[in-house]
C-alpha cells in the first residue's frame, strides 16, 4: 500500500494528463460548433443561428452564425449581412441596426449589433457563398425571451409542398415574379386583400413641454435712480395681479420733479373733483417728465390735489403673472434701466411639441391638439406657430400651442403628451402589413391571378392607424399580399439575382 502523500508513478501521471487534455479539447470543440442552436435548411445552405447573450439586451449583442452546405461542409469566405429592425409604431419611426459581421473561423460568423429599446425585433440574414446562390432567412428575437425564432427564408432546392420546410415556388416571366398554387399558399400562410379607398384619420403623438408665453413676459425697470424702501414682492415664484404694488422706492430725482410741478402750479387751490389743477408751461413739462417715468396719471393728480410731494412712491405690476426673477432687497440701490423684476404669465400658457419631420406636413397653424398629462383632465390647445427649422439631432420640428390654464396646473417645465388628429378624407389605402421596407423603397406584392405574385414599388403618404395612404404605384381594387411577404420576397430576390 502506497503511503499517504506519495506521488503517482510517472506512467500514471502521464495518462491522467493526456485524459484531461482530451476532455478539455472535446469540450472546446462542442462549444465552438453550433452551440445547441437548431439548424435551418435555407437555399443551398444549412445554417444555425444563436444570440449572445441568450436573451437580447438593450445595447450590444452578437449573432453567432454557423454556415454549411448540403454536405455539412463549412462555408468560408461567404458574404453575410444582418439587418435587425423594428417597424414604425404610432409616432415612433422605423428603427434599424446593421450588424458588423466578421468571420470568426471556418464557416463561423459573428455579427455585432445594437438594440435601441426593449421589444420584438426582426432579424434578416443574407448569405452568399463563393460561387453559390444567395439565400435569405428571417428570424425574430425579443428582449423578454431567450433564444431566436426562425420564421422563414429562401426555400431549399427540391423541397416539396407539405414538407416541414417552406415549399419552393415556381417563377413567372416578370422580374421578381413568383408563382404559387393554392396548396403552396396555404403551406406558406400567404393571405391577400384588395385595396380600396377609405376615410383616413391620421393621429400624431408627440412629446411636449410646457413653457411661459414669451410674447407676454414683462421686465420692471425704472427710468430714474434711487433706493428700495420696501419690497412688497420679496421672493420669486409669487403670483401677482396687475396693479398690485411690487416695491416702494425713494428717488431724489423723482422727489425733485414732484416739487417742481407743485411750485410751478403755485399755492394749492381747490381742484375740480376727479381732475388735476390747471398746468402752467413749467408744470406741463414737469408733469410730462413724470409720465415718461411711468408714474400713473391718477397718482400725479393725487400729488397735485394734496399739494405735497411723495417721498416714497409705490411701483405696481403692469400685468398678472408669476415673478420669475427678483434683483432687489429692502435697502437696495438701483440705477436707471436696471431690471428689478421679471414677470411671466401663466394663463394662457405655451406647450411646445416635438413632431417628427415625416409627420410635420400633417400639422397646420390653427388646428387643435389635445394636451394629456398625469393627474388632470386633458384639454385642448391651438397651434399658433410651427418652427421652420428642424433639430439636427432629433430630426423633429417644434410646434407651439396656446393653451388656457386658468387653474395654473400646467406648470412651465412640465412634460406632457400632445395628440393631433388630421382628417385626410377619402384616400386610397394599403394595409401596413402589406408593405415591405427596403432602404428607401416601399414594396408590395400584387396578386395578378393564376398564382402570380409580382413585386411593385409604391409611394406612400401619411400613416393612419393600420393603413398607409397610397400616392402612386397601386390602383383601387388591386389585390396585395398581407401575410407571408418575407418568404415571397426572399424567393423573388433569389430569382431576380439569377439563382436556380
Amino acid at each position: 500500500m502506497r503511503p499517504h502523500g506519495e506521488a503517482l508513478p510517472r506512467r500514471a501521471r502521464t495518462a491522467a494528463a493526456m485524459f484531461l487534455v482530451g476532455a478539455i479539447a472535446a469540450v472546446a470543440v462542442g462549444c465552438g460548433d453550433r452551440g445547441g442552436a437548431p439548424t435551418q435548411h435555407v437555399g443551398p445552405y444549412r445554417i444555425a443561428v444563436a444570440n449572445r447573450p441568450a436573451r437580447p439586451v438593450v445595447g450590444d449583442n452578437t449573432l453567432l452564425i454557423d454556415v454549411r452546405d448540403d454536405t455539412g461542409t463549412r462555408v468560408s469566405s461567404a458574404a453575410v449581412e444582418a439587418l435587425i429592425s423594428m417597424p414604425a409604431m404610432g409616432s415612433m419611426p422605423r428603427m434599424e441596426s446593421r450588424g458588423l459581421v466578421r468571420e470568426a473561423g471556418p464557416g463561423r460568423y459573428e455579427a455585432r449589433y445594437g438594440l435601441a429599446m426593449n421589444g420584438d425585433w426582426t432579424v434578416e440574414l443574407s448569405i452568399t457563398g463563393p460561387g453559390a446562390s444567395p439565400a435569405r432567412a428571417v428570424y425574430r428575437l425579443s428582449t423578454s425571451t431567450d433564444g431566436i425564432l426562425f420564421e422563414g427564408g429562401t426555400p431549399a432546392p427540391g423541397v416539396a409542398a407539405g414538407s416541414k420546410e417552406p415549399p419552393r415556388a415556381a417563377t413567372g416571366t416578370a422580374p421578381g415574379e413568383v408563382v404559387l398554387d393554392e396548396a403552396r399558399r396555404q403551406a406558406t400562410g400567404v393571405r391577400t386583400e384588395p385595396i380600396a379607398e377609405r376615410r383616413l384619420k391620421a393621429t400624431i403623438r408627440a412629446a411636449g413641454k410646457v413653457a411661459y408665453d414669451e410674447t407676454r413676459r414683462a421686465e420692471i425697470s425704472l427710468k430714474f435712480s434711487g433706493w428700495v424702501r420696501e419690497a412688497h414682492v420679496d421672493y420669486t415664484g409669487k403670483l401677482v395681479r396687475a396693479g398690485e404694488p411690487l416695491v416702494s422706492v425713494y428717488s431724489p430725482e423723482l422727489l425733485a420733479t414732484q416739487q417742481e410741478l407743485l411750485e410751478a402750479l403755485g399755492p394749492a387751490t381747490p381742484s375740480p373733483p376727479g381732475g388735476p389743477a390747471t398746468d402752467s408751461t413749467m408744470a406741463a413739462a414737469a408733469r410730462q417728465r413724470l409720465l415718461l417715468w411711468d408714474i400713473a396719471p391718477d397718482r400725479i393728480d393725487a400729488i397735485v390735489r394734496s399739494g405735497k410731494a411723495q417721498e416714497v412712491v409705490p411701483i405696481s405690476a403692469p400685468m398678472s403673472g408669476v415673478v420669475v426673477e427678483k434683483n432687489l432687497v429692502r435697502g437696495s440701490a438701483f440705477t436707471a434701466g436696471q431690471t428689478l423684476y421679471k414677470i411671466a404669465p401663466v394663463n394662457p400658457i405655451w406647450v411646445v411639441a416635438s413632431v417628427y419631420q415625416y409627420e410635420l406636413a400633417l400639422v397646420r397653424e390653427g388646428m387643435s391638439g389635445v394636451i394629456v398629462f398625469p393627474g388632470a383632465a386633458s384639454r385642448r390647445g391651438r397651434v399658433s406657430y410651427i418652427n421652420p427649422y428642424l433639430d439636427p439631432e432629433t430630426r423633429t420640428g417644434e410646434v407651439r400651442l396656446v393653451v388656457a390654464n386658468p387653474a395654473g396646473d400646467l406648470k412651465p417645465g412640465m412634460f406632457v403628451d400632445v395628440l393631433f388628429e388630421r382628417d385626410l378624407g377619402e384616400r386610397l389605402a394599403v394595409p401596413e402589413s402589406a408593405v415591405l421596407f427596403e432602404g428607401d423603397r416601399r414594396i408590395v406584392f400584387v396578386d395578378l391571378g393564376g398564382g402570380r405574385l409580382v413585386p411593385r414599388e409604391i409611394s406612400l403618404g401619411a400613416r393612419a392607424g393600420d393603413f398607409y395612404e397610397v400616392r402612386a404605384g397601386l390602383e383601387n381594387g388591386d389585390i396585395v399580399v398581407t401575410s407571408g411577404n418575407f418568404l415571397i420576397s426572399a424567393e423573388s430576390r433569389l430569382r431576380s439575382s439569377g439563382g436556380k
